[in-house]
């Protein structure tokens, strides 16, 4: 079917799915845990698994559905364990403006980057809270896990409001990770 996206670069082997609500696969070691300020079930974990990251957005408790029963939903994201330490960097980067090395006025996507063997970038999103942007990081070289048909390619991406960055102190819990990583504590 040629209207299925088609993955750029080689993709790697999924790695095992987390649920905060069950026991984790036993190389899945916790790393690090914030409230999303914009929602108040919802919280952001990353896990350690060997020598790469899964982040975690997922509910605090199961959400009460119509007909009594209830759901507990998660999304997982992976990457390279430097991933920790590459995004604050990369977003410093994306950021800066034109005249200074920057993207074009008005570009959303940063370019792919080679980050340990894994091709990652910065993309801008518009509405990545209750009316507030943000931006996405995007892992190009791993199947979105959701996506069940195997000739179909959805990467992998991660999505933070900006004021979940800024205020909610995420991305000083990102750069506090990645001097961690970078002096071989995690």
């Amino acid at each position: 079917m040629s209207w299925m996206p088609k993955p750029k670069y080689s993709i790697k082997k999924q790695l095992p799915r987390i649920n905060l609500n069950e026991k984790p696969p036993i190389d899945a070691i916790e790393l690090a845990r914030a409230d999303d300020p914009n929602c108040d079930n919802t919280t952001v974990v990353f896990f350690r698994q060997n020598q790469y990251l899964s982040v975690l957005i997922s509910d605090k408790k199961p959400r009460p559905l119509k007909n009594g029963g209830e759901i507990f939903s998660s999304t997982q994201a992976d990457y390279p364990l430097s991933m920790l330490a590459w995004f604050p960097d990369a977003l410093t980067e994306f950021q800066k403006p034109p005249a200074d090395g920057g993207m074009h006025p008005g570009g959303m996507t940063g370019h792919d980057e080679d980050v340990d063997g894994e091709m990652l970038c910065i993309q801008r999103a518009m509405n990545a809270g209750p009316g507030v942007g943000g931006y996405a990081i995007i892992n190009r070289s791993r199947k979105d896990h959701s996506v069940q048909m195997e000739e179909f390619f959805r990467p992998q991406e991660v999505m933070f409001a900006d004021n979940f960055l800024y205020e909610g102190g995420l991305l000083d819990l990102f750069k506090d990770l990645g001097e961690k990583y970078r002096r071989g504590e995690i």
